[in-house]
């Protein structure tokens, strides 16, 4: 699936899974779970071109500007949480862990490392010295990614590094159900949004 087709989905995976009930979880749900679901492709790069690697990057820290930005908008009250929780030394150790992370999987074949288990695992990690209540938003993101991947014919190694993976083999990443997926999860979405987002602001 395409990368804005894994957003869609992801946000309304997260949305669903999560029942927001505070403009922070709002936030959250819709951030955490974008950048969840966007962060497996950052891969792409070493497969097909470099360039839509790049796009997958500079899409994933527009998500976290948008997140700050809401949050300072909203007065959520998000960073001051995370540095109460935290602390500055465990966040900048989560945030260079995470790019580290991200970094060594840029490099990995497309659908290997970024798309396993164990890159969920480490990523959660990272996050979770950052501020642990955002990994539960962030890791369904990112499992909605492998589930939605698992359809199509190219094989998905959740194993890693296990040369074994899974695939349906029903579709094509870029073909009809890509569409249709990218408009069931987009409707999905938006009205969650409107239901939760009523409920929270009535």
């Amino acid at each position: 699936m395409l990368g804005k087709t894994h957003m869609a989905v992801g946000i309304a995976a997260t949305m669903a899974v999560t029942q927001p009930a505070t403009v922070l979880e709002l936030i959250l749900a819709v951030g955490g779970g974008s950048l969840g679901a966007l962060i497996s492709d950052i891969d792409v790069g070493t497969s097909e071109s470099h360039r839509d690697a790049d796009k997958i990057t500079i899409l994933s820290v527009v998500v976290v500007a948008a997140v700050l930005a809401l949050d300072y908008f909203f007065q959520a009250g998000i960073m001051n949480k995370v540095i109460g929780n935290s602390g500055y030394g465990r966040m900048i150790a989560g945030v260079l862990l995470f790019i580290g992370i991200c970094a060594f999987g840029k490099e990995q074949p497309h659908r290997s490392f970024m798309h396993s288990l164990l890159a969920l695992a480490l990523l959660c990690f990272a996050i979770g010295l950052v501020w642990e209540t955002a990994v539960v938003f962030f890791a369904t993101g990112f499992l909605s990614h492998l589930l939605t991947d698992i359809f199509n014919k190219k094989k998905v190694r959740l194993l890693y590094p296990l040369k074994c993976g899974a695939a349906l083999g029903l579709f094509h990443a870029s073909g009809l159900a890509n569409q249709l997926f990218f408009g069931v999860g987009s409707a999905v979405a938006v009205l969650e949004i409107v239901i939760f987002a009523g409920r929270i602001f009535h």
